[in-house]
């Protein structure tokens, strides 16, 4: 890596803003998390969890292909004949972006950029930003220290990845922790961890996930759930892989659930309703749910401990909640069966 005088940018931002024209202002702008181009006459962008439109046009419409052509050459990647749809990462590694193009994109072509704060959302930041309070804290830091099994869940942008980076520090520094991701995005500090990636070479998940299990791991850090590989990490989670931690996509702590059978249903390998239950309800013990408010704050708004099944029912007990009415998390006065 070269040297960068005092008062230069690294190349890789010099290219990534030289590439974007004119959404470089808003790439720059450290409170904006995503950017979406949704034609030549309309970009919006997210700021402070905020929706708002942007000032900027392309004309001629000619010209947004251009910035996409570019934008997808700082991945080293085109798009071939047939090809509508690409994701990628942007050289920074902290950004990553998707391109749809005609006829998929009806008015397109469509940008999304979605940034990884350069300024990292630490401990302290979520404190002051009132996501954080020290009985959330010393709830999570118990489960951690208990080798609970952690499962994040929440909607789009709800936080989920910042809270697990976070938890995932959580872990004793002389534990050796392999996080395996379909693609990168998880920025964890600690200083025994190694990062597997899935997307990268084309590997299936699954197969990274039987990996990352060979690597002598002492916690299993593992990226969104999205479908069949579900049933796979109930089954490392329940065959002595313990104090490890994903994320859902969900829209509530039963959702959650629901979600996670159905995921594991997709794998068709025969298993009955009742029989991925069983393997939920152990495999799990905590179940944290992020939620993002109306107002575009984010909100830890419940933790649950999963005390496993009763006439196949999931047995959810409630440890804290969220408060409208003081924008914070209390305790239900029930202690884990961790404490």
């Amino acid at each position: 890596m070269g040297i960068t005088k005092k008062g230069e940018l690294p190349m890789s931002t010099q290219s990534i803003l030289t590439a974007l024209g004119p959404l470089a202002p808003l790439f720059e702008d450290p409170a904006v998390t995503e950017i979406m181009v949704d034609s030549a006459e309309r970009v919006i962008y997210e700021r402070n969890g905020i929706i708002e439109d942007a000032a900027i046009r392309f004309d001629p419409p000619e010209t947004l292909r251009t910035l996409v052509d570019h934008v997808l050459a700082l991945a080293g990647t085109t798009l071939h004949p047939g090809e509508t749809v690409q994701d990628f990462r942007f050289p920074d590694n902290r950004t990553r972006a998707l391109v749809v193009l005609p006829p998929t994109a009806l008015t397109g072509p469509y940008l999304v950029i979605r940034k990884t704060p350069y300024g990292e959302v630490t401990w302290d930041l979520l404190y002051q930003f009132g996501a954080m309070n020290q009985e959330i804290h010393d709830l999570l830091q118990a489960a951690i220290l208990a080798r609970a099994n952690i499962m994040v869940a929440g909607g789009t942008a709800s936080g989920k990845t910042t809270i697990l980076n976070r938890l995932a520090e959580l872990i004793p520094p002389n534990e050796r922790v392999v996080i395996a991701e379909s693609s990168h995005e998880f920025q964890i500090k600690h200083p025994r961890a190694v990062y597997l990636e899935a997307h990268a070479t084309g590997m299936p998940m699954k197969d990274l996930l039987e990996a990352s299990t060979k690597m002598r791991p002492d916690r299993l850090v593992i990226s969104e759930l999205q479908g069949s590989e579900a049933l796979h990490v109930l089954e490392i989670f329940n065959r002595g892989h313990d104090g490890g931690m994903t994320t859902i996509h969900s829209m509530g702590i039963e959702d959650t659930l629901t979600r996670l059978e159905t995921m594991c249903l997709m794998a068709n390998l025969g298993l009955g309703l009742s029989e991925i239950r069983t393997m939920i309800a152990s495999a799990f013990q905590m179940i944290l749910y992020q939620k993002r408010l109306p107002n575009g704050k984010r909100r830890i708004t419940e933790i649950v401990e999963l005390r496993g099944l009763q006439d196949e029912r999931y047995i959810l007990q409630p440890l804290m909640r969220y408060n409208p009415e003081n924008d914070g998390m209390e305790l239900t006065g029930v202690k884990p069966s961790w404490a």
